[in-house]
């Protein structure tokens, strides 16, 4: 199989990737739902002379600092020069907190503060910090060239490396299930038209169908950025052990002990297990032909969801969860967000290299 070589990988892009990510997600946590707007006739930078806030959560300042770690982190690694780079990261982390903090000033449920200000701004001077310590540049070239040595060498698998981080982001909610699609609300039984005569059983083929289709979709991805074919099953069962582990991670730490499983299911159960003996199969076929698998995987997956009859619960219950601060809000919206954005660009990345690949071979062939 012809392969890209490492010079075709342009250089600085990976950098702008990540800190769009974090952009997003800083966005997605900070503002998101986007409604009910109102002029609270204050002056818009007021907020930024008050005297800081006497009550304050230690929780919530070291979130508020973590938030923008990984932001500055990115930014520092855009510009060449190292101080430029640092100076860019403080800048840009801060324009972007005062921008959110500005904004947040027409949402109603939303309180703009000089303390988050300050704790984000921080919190980029911090990622930025440590992304240009000499250890860090050192663990960074490292790992650069263990990605080639070890990886597809092309921007394609820049970009799916990226979006396998992205994905962990749809795990974050303990209560959906694991690479499940569709949730079974909880409560009274909502009425439904079903096309078969038994609509139980229609549920169990769209939740398990799902749940095997998106398995399969996402390996698919994460076995295109193998270099060797023999590599492919390790990178493969490595991401969904990690995944697992992690996924275990988040229920031990956000569920109670009655709810621990609530990331399960017989019907999700059964669908991955599906997923994984059409795997073993698929695997051995040649990059290209995974690549076209995985855009039929991902847009069957994208199919079966939008034919899903329920309603989520738009007011979920927290009486499951050990914690109660609002934070776990906002990890279940960006869970729900990363779900609804991840699958449209896993597929595209397929296709993208699906086309690159297939037009790649015919010229070298030619």
């Amino acid at each position: 199989m012809a392969t890209l070589t490492p010079s075709m990988t342009p250089r600085g892009h990976v950098p702008w990737l990540f800190a769009a990510i974090c952009l997003g997600v800083i966005a997605v946590v900070s503002l998101y739902p986007l409604d009910s707007w109102q002029d609270n006739t204050e002056p818009l930078f007021d907020f930024l002379f008050y005297p800081l806030p006497y009550y304050t959560r230690r929780f919530d300042t070291i979130v508020n600092v973590l938030a923008y770690f990984p932001y500055g982190f990115a930014l520092a690694l855009i510009p060449r020069q190292r101080w430029l780079g640092l100076l860019f990261a403080i800048i840009v982390a801060s324009a972007t907190s005062l921008t959110v903090e500005l904004i947040q000033q027409f949402l109603p449920s939303r309180i703009s503060s000089n303390l988050d200000l300050l704790c984000n701004s921080l919190g980029g001077t911090l990622g930025a910090l440590f992304a240009l310590n000499p250890l860090s540049r050192y663990i960074g070239q490292r790992l650069h060239r263990w990605r080639h040595r070890h990886f597809h060498p092309s921007r394609v698998t820049d970009y799916a490396l990226l979006l396998m981080t992205l994905w962990f982001l749809t795990q974050l909610d303990p209560s959906v299930p694991f690479f499940g699609v569709v949730v079974i609300p909880k409560g009274l039984p909502q009425p439904f038209i079903s096309p078969l005569d038994n609509p139980a059983l229609f549920l169990f083929l769209i939740e398990a169908g799902s749940a095997m289709l998106n398995l399969v979709g996402t390996l698919l991805l994460v076995s295109l950025c193998a270099k060797r074919l023999q590599s492919k099953s390790r990178l493969v069962l490595g991401f969904l052990c990690l995944a697992t582990v992690i996924k275990l991670a988040i229920a031990g730490a956000f569920l109670r002990e009655f709810a621990f499983f609530e990331w399960i299911n017989p019907r999700v159960l059964l669908g991955l297990l599906a997923g994984l003996l059409l795997l073993l199969w698929w695997l051995r076929l040649p990059y290209t032909a995974r690549a076209g698998l995985g855009v039929i995987t991902l847009g069957g997956m994208l199919y079966l969801a939008a034919q899903w009859p329920l309603q989520p619960d738009r007011s979920p219950s927290f009486s499951h969860l050990r914690w109660s601060h609002g934070h776990l809000t906002n990890l279940s919206l960006l869970a729900e967000v990363a779900s609804h954005v991840w699958p449209w660009l896993a597929l595209t990345l397929c296709l993208i290299g699906f086309i690159r690949q297939s037009l790649f071979a015919s010229r070298y062939e030619g």
